[in-house]
This record gives C-alpha cells, structure tokens and sequence, in this order.
C-alpha cells in the first residue's frame, strides 16, 4: 500500500484533527474532549510521535488520519483516501475515481472548449481587448485555455444541453445556479475566463475576471467533488516537470503572474490562486523542489499572505521528522525558503514584463527567511520597552536553534543591530533561553516508563512491533480463510486495527455472512482488494483447525496488549512535568499494568 504510506508520511494527525477539535497541549501528547461523544473530562488523545488518535472514554475508537476522516466525515475507506490524497498531494495509482468524478472533468472540458470559442468570436472581442492591453499573445491564450463567457444567462446551459450533459450535475459542477424556483441558469457571465487544472492537466474548475468592473473582480468555480481552491495550485500541470528539473519553484499570487513568467521562458512559476499558501498546496511540491520562491504581491495584504505562507511552509516540512520535536514550528533547514522582493512594489507580471532580463536575477537574489523576517519581528515590538528586545528574541529562537555556527553568528550580529543591542546580550539571552526549555525537559519528576505500584517496569513504547504487526495481519488472515471461527471474529472491535485499510477490511467482512465471501471480496474497492491479497499471501496457515483458534486468540489478546501500552503511554504523556502524579492517575497505571502482564499469560505465535 504504497499511496497510504506515502500520503501518512506527508500528513500530520495533530493538523488533522486541529481542524475540527481544539486540542491542548499534554506532555508530548494532546488532548481534547471527544468530539464523537459528550463527556465534561478530555479522553480524546492524539499522539504526534506515533501519528495516531485514540478515545480511552465512552467511544473507546481510534486509529490514523484515514479513521479520523472516515469516523468525522461519516465517510467510506475510499472517500478518505480520495480526500487525504487530494490533500497531500498524491497520485494514487490505478484509483479509479467515482462516476460523478469523470463527469465533473469531462463537463468542465466541455465548457473550457465552449470558453475557448466565445475567445475568438465577435462576442468575445472585450475580453481579447484586454488581453491585448495586458500583452498576453495567441501562444499563451491557447497554452492556458483562456476563454470568455457569454454575458447572456443561459449560453452555457443550452450548449451544455446539446451536448446531453444532465443540468443538474452542471449545477455541482459549479458551472450552472439553480434558483429556488428551480430555474437554472449560467454562474459565469460576461468575464474573462481561466481554466484552473489539477497536475494530470483535468480540468477542475475556473477563475474569472470581470472586464467592466461590476460585481466582484475574481470570482472562482465553488467547492466540488475535484475542485478545492485551498488544495490547487494554478499551472502545475504545465509547470511540474520543469520544477522536477529544477528543483526549484517560484510561487506567485495571480493568474497573469504565471501566464507572464510562462510567455517569457520561466517555466517555473505557479500561482497560489490568490491566497496564503496552505498546507495542502505545499504538500503537492515536497517531492518535486527543494528550493522555494515565495513572489507575492508586496502591498500590505501581499505581505500579510507572504507571512501566512512562510508560516504554513515551515510546519509542513517540519513534519513527520520522529527525531525531533513533533510540535516544532520550524524547518531543519529554513534556507530552502526565500522570499522575493520586488523593487518599486511591482507585482510579478509587470516586472516580468517590462524588465525580463531581469527576473532571473530578483529570484536568485531572494532572501533568506530570516533575512526576510527580522525587520518584520522588530517592526511588531516597542524596542523602547524593557521586554520589547527580548520579545524579539524570543519570537526568532525556533529559527535561530537549528543554524550551524556561522550562520548563527551572522544573525546575532543581524539582531543585535536590528534592536540596538550588544551582540553578547542577544547570545546570553539566546542560551538562556535554550537552558530554560532544556530544563523543563530534564527535570521531570518521574521517568517515562516508571510505574507506580514499584512491581514490574514495562517499557512505554510496546516491544517487538513486528509481532503486533503480524497480529493483525493474521487475525485477518484466519477470519478470512477460516468461516468456523467467524463467531469469535464477530467478538472483536474493529477499531483495535492500527490500520485503517485493515480495520475497513474488517468492517466490511463483518457485514457478510461464512456463505458470500466470494461477493465480499468483489465487492472491494480497488485499494482494499490489493490490501486482501497482501493478506491472503502474507497469513500463516495452521496446520489443525484447533491451532487456528488458538492463534486466533493469541492476536487478539496481542492486539489488545498494544491496546493497553498506547493508553499507558498517553495517559504517562498527559502528566505535567511540574506536579507530582495524581492519585487517580497512579490507580489507573497499576490498573492497566495488570491488565498488561495478564496478556503475556497467552501462548506467543509464530512469526
């Protein structure tokens, strides 16, 4: 299953979940109030280290990003792989996407052909008018399918008619309105039009211009099925294999943007449609650059969303790094981030335009993150108040941390000037900075794997993690292959299944009776039948049927133990350093030792 692991490996759980819950900060774990079932005391539990979340409350659910989804969304399997992909940037290879899907693309092509067409026609003439005025020549037009839509309500709609297309799907599409009345009508009218593609070059969606100022000036097709601006990128499709060689992308805000970059040889360049970056947007370049240009507007809502971007960039590349501090806010290395500063406050198409020559050279000459930020952090502090320079300080340490000597010592020199201060001073403050966190995590008042009832020592994280993978791997197996021991299969809660293919698998096995295994497996999604053979080829077959309950029994109980180990490490990770452990919490750790060693009663399988 290499798409799930790769879209695990880009995600983060802790911004996952963020996004519908508001977590608090535990030791190195996080808690929340369940959002699946009401309670007064957190029991929700997300740990960044192993990219999990788990309920130890009412629910007594949890699993990955997929169960998360799935479980909040009221989703299937394969609408949460569809989802996270989209999000992480991932291809999935041989998915087949849902009937509506292939609809959606092939009805918005449709209308970008019928786009296209209206460009080049007496009625589009205002639209070629101001392209004209903005220099964009026939080649760039036809490159990037630029259209125009007919200021009439219905032009669209009666072409798409013609064309068989069901309105009603058009309206999903985002191409058409319906009125409460029920009357359909076209959404884009008299405007310039931009077809927004996905990197296979679909079509999924449109920017559209006005031309004679009424209404809004850009207006974007609504949130769909293959549409999500916050997690497309305009001209990756035709920009992607040039980064790839590059190593290299340059992202600016608009459309014209990268139709100039483009028209001039900078094949580089994508836009972010007009926004901040998000964290989806980043994930679909982590594999192909290591070199980030960051080129937006330098108005001040350009440099709000210059910020924003630079803040989102920094917790996504820091992610999923196990050596480090999971709610670490930046980068190992900062320097693959620069910011672009235009001269005279020129957006990038007019400087490409009126001075291509030289937009090779801006780019090379962008500035280091820091560089770039350093004014900005002074410019938010009073320096003529006492905790104003060390606010400054404070606000530039996580960066600051990860640089190696040299360049440690240029930005304290940096600082030091920016706030008018003496070099050693910034350089005490800084290291007693890092004493002060190094001492909150020396000084715990008990070890991580301490129990409280002074009997046996188990170690935190569960040992040997390929039995527990096996376990579950072969629990499947001998439920598959073996109907007689559906019964005891029926005993199990799903939700014990780390992964969320397996635990889809199971659900779904669960729901067919010993007779119609054969329509079980057809009727799997492409992704859970490959995850069905994974099974069926990796299961180890008992010799004796008696065998195969035993080992069947053997998983359980061992998935149960890994069970059991999550909940003590997250309940020993919710402790606060600074306070001694409850009575509650010691009775709840012996408690569920004891549960622990009692697993180790049953027979080990083989593996």
């Amino acid at each position: 299953m290499a798409d799930i692991d790769q879209i695990k490996s880009k995600l983060d759980i802790v911004e996952i979940v963020s996004e519908k819950v508001t977590l608090r900060k535990s030791g190195r774990t996080y808690k929340a109030n369940c959002p699946f079932h009401n309670e007064k005391t957190p029991s929700f539990i997300v740990d960044p280290q192993r990219q999990t979340w788990r309920c130890f409350g009412a629910c007594s659910t949890g699993g990955d990003i997929f169960a998360f989804v799935m479980k909040s969304d009221n989703s299937e399997f394969s609408d949460a792989l569809r989802i996270l992909a989209e999000r992480a940037g991932v291809e999935l290879s041989l998915g087949q996407p849902n009937s509506h899907s292939n609809d959606f693309y092939s009805i918005n092509k449709l209308a970008e052909e019928f786009f296209q067409e209206l460009l080049l026609k007496d009625e589009g003439k205002l639209a070629s008018s101001y392209l004209d005025e903005r220099k964009v020549n026939l080649k760039s037009r036809e490159k990037f399918s630029l259209g125009y839509s007919s200021k009439t309500s219905d032009s669209l709609k009666h072409h798409l008619a013609f064309h068989d297309v069901e309105l009603d799907l058009a309206v999903d599409c985002g191409l058409l309105r319906k009125t409460d009345q029920g009357a359909i009508y076209d959404f884009f009218r008299g405007r310039l039009m931009y077809p927004i593609h996905d990197r296979r070059g679909r079509t999924v969606g449109f920017g559209a211009r006005t031309l004679d100022e009424s209404g809004p000036k850009y207006i974007n097709t609504p949130a769909t099925q293959v549409f999500d601006k916050r997690s497309t990128l305009y001209g990756l499709h035709i920009a992607h294999d040039s980064i790839r060689e590059r190593e290299e992308v340059v992202i600016v805000e608009g459309y014209m943007d990268v139709i100039a970059a483009h028209e001039h040889g900078f094949s580089n360049v994508i836009a972010s449609m007009g926004t901040a970056l998000t964290s989806e947007q980043v994930a679909q370049l982590r594999t192909s650059a290591s070199s980030y240009v960051l080129a937006l507007d330098h108005d001040q809502a350009g440099m709000e969303a210059t910020i924003r971007s630079l803040e989102t960039a920094w917790k996504l590349f820091d992610r999923n790094q196990r050596n480090r501090r999971s709610d670490q806010l930046f980068a190992p290395d900062p320097f693959n981030i620069r910011v672009l500063a235009l001269p005279s406050g020129k957006d990038p198409d007019e400087f490409i335009r009126t001075s291509p020559e030289n937009w090779g050279k801006v780019v090379q000459k962008a500035l280091p993150v820091l560089d770039f930020l350093v004014p900005i952090v002074v410019e938010n502090f009073d320096l003529n108040v006492p905790r104003g320079k060390a606010k400054v300080i404070e606000s530039l340490y996580p960066l600051l941390i990860g640089l190696d000597p040299f360049d440690k010592d240029r930005y304290l020199r940096l600082i030091a000037d920016a706030i008018q201060s003496d070099e050693k001073l910034v350089e005490q403050m800084l290291t007693s900075l890092s004493r002060q966190k190094g001492a909150s995590f020396r000084n715990k008042q008990y070890a991580p794997n301490r129990t409280f009832d002074g009997d046996v020592n188990f170690e935190s994280d569960e040992p040997d993690r390929d039995e527990y993978t096996f376990a579950e791997t072969q629990t499947l197996f001998l439920l598959f292959s073996k109907p007689q021991l559906r019964d005891i299969g029926l005993t199990i809660n799903g939700e014990c299944f780390r992964r969320a293919d397996d635990r889809e698998l199971f659900m779904k096995w669960s729901q067919y009776d010993s007779k119609n295994m054969n329509s079980f497996v057809d009727n799997l999604d492409h992704y859970l039948k490959d995850r069905y053979h994974v099974v069926m080829s990796k299961g180890f077959q008992s010799s004796v049927d008696i065998d195969s309950e035993t080992d069947l029994k053997s998983c359980i109980v061992r998935i149960e133990r890994r069970r059991l180990f999550e909940y003590r490490d997250s309940l020993m990770s919710s402790q606060s350093t600074d306070t001694p452990p409850s009575d509650d919490l010691k009775n709840e750790l012996t408690d569920v030792d004891k549960r622990i060693r009692e697993t180790f009663d049953v027979p080990r399988i083989m593996i």
